[in-house]
């Protein structure tokens, strides 16, 4: 079999993939793992690379610290692998613990976490924008970021995406958190309806407020987290599991019990400290770099145990500037220019 020969099916496949090629060959390609593709890109791709050597790196979002978290990613894998014995499947884990906890349910795993992914050419610090806000916060509005924390804060920003939970409409969540938040900014309602920002609207908006925050007790390592220092804004976070502490120190983020009056009472203490904004950022992007480091080596060790020259001309930084939302066909991911045929400019 050539380096990628796709079953005939594959380009006219709906099915749809988040994530991108790395290499054709190797056959290496990444992406989120997602309720439905518990193995990221290899849950959607086995079938049409077929039981060829391949490789899977998928990234998780929500922690798998919790007790039997874990266990549907092996189950998935398990079954790819009975199918697919060539195949081989990588996590790309956010904490140490998590790569304790792939290893004894035999999933191969490195430390990178999904803020090493963060694309630091659109999250910046943007001076002329104004200090409008006291506080910001990105999530989803869902119960496990605690909107509830932000009640005592009188200059709040909310950037959100809807969860649904099956039973209550988009009208009616805002409506509940507009209830419960009445003094804050909710960024996305406009003109009576929903909009979406893409990264370069939630940077300008994040520069806007003097601190972020990130209030959930367990998540992922939430994306917020990096993006706020990135941009130069400290950050008033609460105890959690999931590892966005990993990029915090006692300079960029005050860490303090979950409630209202101790978020409030942070918020104006960060507020008022004057932190260097680029020295959160070049702090933030030092913390990112040894997880990426890991990444690439993880490629390159591939490369190097299929006996393919590694190809060192690649502009291998556009792995972390590429998002791997939204999704696309099974066609289009395979037949997309991989990272590792993308010349770097010198």
């Amino acid at each position: 079999m050539t380096a990628l020969e796709l079953a005939p099916d594959a380009l006219d496949d709906p099915t749809q993939a988040a994530g991108l090629l790395i290499s054709r060959d190797p056959f290496i390609a990444w992406g989120p793992n997602q309720p439905a593709w518990r193995a990221g890109p290899g849950s959607s791709l086995a079938r049409h690379v077929g039981n060829r050597r391949a490789y899977f790196l998928f990234s998780i979002s929500s922690t798998r610290e919790w007790i039997g978290a874990i266990d549907g990613d092996a189950a998935a894998i398990e079954a790819l692998r009975r199918e697919y014995p060539e195949h081989r499947h990588v996590m790309l884990c956010n904490t140490r613990r998590e790569v304790e906890l792939a290893a004894e349910r035999g999933i191969d795993a490195i430390l990178c976490s999904t803020l090493a992914l963060a694309n630091e050419t659109i999250f910046d610090i943007q001076p002329r924008e104004m200090k409008r806000f006291d506080a910001i916060y990105t999530a989803t509005l869902s119960r496990i970021k605690r909107h509830e924390l932000c009640r005592d804060l009188t200059s709040l920003a909310l950037i959100y995406h809807w969860y649904f939970d099956g039973m209550t409409t988009q009208e009616e969540i805002e409506a509940a958190y507009k209830s419960m938040l009445p003094r804050a900014t909710f960024v996305n309602g406009f003109r009576h309806s929903y909009r979406l920002l893409d990264s370069r609207g939630v940077t300008k908006w994040v520069n806007r407020a003097h601190v972020g925050l990130c209030l959930s007790a367990a998540e992922g390592a939430m994306g917020a987290a990096i993006e706020y220092l990135l941009c130069g804004v400290p950050v008033v976070t609460t105890p959690s599991i999931g590892g966005r502490d990993r990029v915090f120190t006692a300079e960029n983020s005050m860490t303090v019990e979950p409630t209202p009056e101790a978020v409030a009472d942070a918020v104006r203490t960060l507020a008022l400290r004057n932190v260097d904004p680029y020295r959160l950022r070049n702090e933030a992007g030092a913390a990112l770099k040894p997880d990426r480091v890991r990444l690439l080596r993880l490629i390159a060790a591939i490369y190097e145990k299929e006996n393919v020259p590694f190809p060192d001309q690649a502009d291998w930084l556009q792995l972390f500037r590429h998002s791997p939302w939204p999704q696309k066909t099974v066609g289009r991911f395979l037949s997309e220019t991989p990272i590792a045929e993308r010349s770097a400019v010198r």
